[in-house]
């Protein structure tokens, strides 16, 4: 993963090389949580209600994360300029993951939940216009773009505290949402709150 964005993303775009190399990160845990700490690196955890975003690996898959977030920001100043990013880009040695996240730790509401998926938007589009990152996320057979976000909050059709705690703990992995402007790239949005996790199973 590093080199292909070292390398072919670089190349693509005719830029110079990218001033880090350290971005990204590897695990086979059976469960972590990845935070977005204040110096923009991306900490793995595996104590469960410390992380951002939170993934169950029982099959303990040797996953790769990117900090595109990281990355993007040490490339070249007009390049990067005005471009949105996510946070990070996850994927299995196996052929089974791809997956894009913005990672958030703030109340939810409408704004913030929009200004995630415009990150993840605008970040893969820009990351499969690279053939070998875009034949990469193809051979997948699951590509997600994910909004975390530590705080919960139940969906605005829901209104009582309690009845949400009470969802939330029948949907664990999350919400998949509709979201055309993803699913035309060929992937799947989901929301993940609380403590929604990730199953990579």
């Amino acid at each position: 993963m590093e080199e292909l964005f070292l390398v072919s993303y670089t190349a693509h775009y005719c830029l110079p090389a990218a001033s880090t190399t350290n971005f990204t990160l590897t695990t086979n845990a059976p469960y972590f949580e990845v935070e977005d700490d204040v110096n923009r690196e991306l900490v793995l955890h595996n104590a469960v209600g410390v992380g951002m975003a939170r993934f169950s690996n029982p099959k303990q898959l040797q996953l790769t994360i990117v900090n595109y977030d990281k990355f993007l920001t040490s490339l070249s100043k007009s390049f990067q300029n005005g471009k949105q990013r996510c946070d990070l880009i996850l994927s299995s040695d196996s052929n089974e993951y791809f997956i894009l996240g913005e990672l958030k730790d703030r109340i939810p509401n409408g704004k913030v939940r929009k200004g995630a998926k415009d990150q993840l938007i605008a970040s893969l589009g820009i990351i499969l216009k690279v053939v070998e990152i875009a034949h990469l996320a193809s051979s997948k057979t699951t590509k997600r773009c994910c909004y975390f976000n530590k705080q919960s909050k139940a969906p605005t059709i829901i209104s009582a505290v309690s009845a949400f705690n009470r969802l939330a703990s029948l949907y664990v992995a999350g919400f998949q949402m509709s979201c055309p402007d993803i699913e035309a790239l060929g992937f799947d949005f989901y929301e993940y709150t609380g403590h929604q996790t990730v199953q990579l199973s």
